[in-house]
């Protein structure tokens, strides 16, 4: 799967190589900007048979009714799927602060939407303790369940394998066949991924991206996560549950789906890379 902003949405056109039918599309949900351009864009993505996955940030609503009519639109355009995330300003303009609660609203379980992807930390988060992201997604867990709704988890994005792949085993070892959708940064140069890292919180793995890369060369290169990839492989040979990828196209769509359709076959066939 791979993730765009909506406004992405009219000029992504992938050669089928690249991107499968029935790929995953996930689109952005960001404070200030209408609810139309996502509505449209999720349109036009499913129009193009792929799977549009809509972000919906509880603390970018200004009110319940603003999720509501939201949820209410997709659903009429039959988009089935959904990332429901509490966000990230600590002060928001509305009720809605948890994804528990848009989880838990009755608008979804009276919805299209049917799978509902929730967020994953494999390095942890900036400002929350682990304890509590582990109550937290146990909570939403349960949620899903109650509504009758197929739960994944979608990764942020981070650049040590090993990390990755032990904090994937975990969540397999905790939740029995919870299907994981590992988030990685697509192709692009290591000052980009630096600066985006920096933005999404980031933190730790930055220094395994600093160390794979010397020489000013290097630095202004563009980078792949063929190297993640391979000590993920080599850490979690063989998981127990479904494990996908999910792609940060920082340095453009185009760039990053090319390089996956010439790496995936023969690197590390049995990912599924929708």
């Amino acid at each position: 799967s791979i993730e765009l902003a909506p406004a992405q949405a009219p000029t992504f056109a992938p050669p089928a190589d690249c991107f499968p039918l029935g790929s995953r599309v996930f689109l952005t949900h960001l404070p200030g900007k209408p609810e139309a351009l996502q509505i449209e864009a999720a349109r036009r993505i499913k129009e193009l048979g792929f799977v549009p996955v809509p972000h919906l940030g509880a603390r970018n609503f200004n009110s319940e009714q603003d999720y509501i009519d939201l949820v209410t639109a997709h659903s009429r355009n039959g988009i089935s799927e959904a990332l429901f995330l509490g966000g990230n300003p600590a002060l928001f303009p509305g009720p809605l602060g948890e994804a528990t609660q848009l989880l838990a609203h009755p608008v979804v379980k009276d919805s299209a939407i049917r799978t509902a992807f929730v967020a994953g930390y494999p390095e942890g988060h900036p400002s929350i303790v682990e304890a509590v992201l582990t109550d937290a997604l146990r909570r939403k867990l349960d949620i899903c369940a109650e509504q009758s709704l197929e739960a994944r988890v979608v990764s942020q994005f981070a650049f040590d394998g090993d990390m990755i792949a032990a904090w994937a085993s975990s969540l397999h070892t905790a939740h029995p066949g919870l299907p994981v959708h590992v988030g990685l940064a697509g192709v692009t140069s290591l000052t980009k991924l630096i600066r985006f890292a920096m933005m999404c919180g980031v933190g730790p793995s930055i220094a395994a991206l600093r160390r794979s890369a010397s020489g000013l060369f290097n630095i202004v290169a563009d980078r792949n996560p063929a190297e993640i990839l391979q000590t993920m492989a080599a850490s979690y040979p063989a998981p127990t549950a479904p494990l996908h990828l999910h792609f940060f196209p920082f340095g453009g769509w185009e760039k990053t789906l090319a390089w996956f359709a010439d790496y995936r076959e023969a690197c590390w066939p049995r990912v599924n890379e929708r």
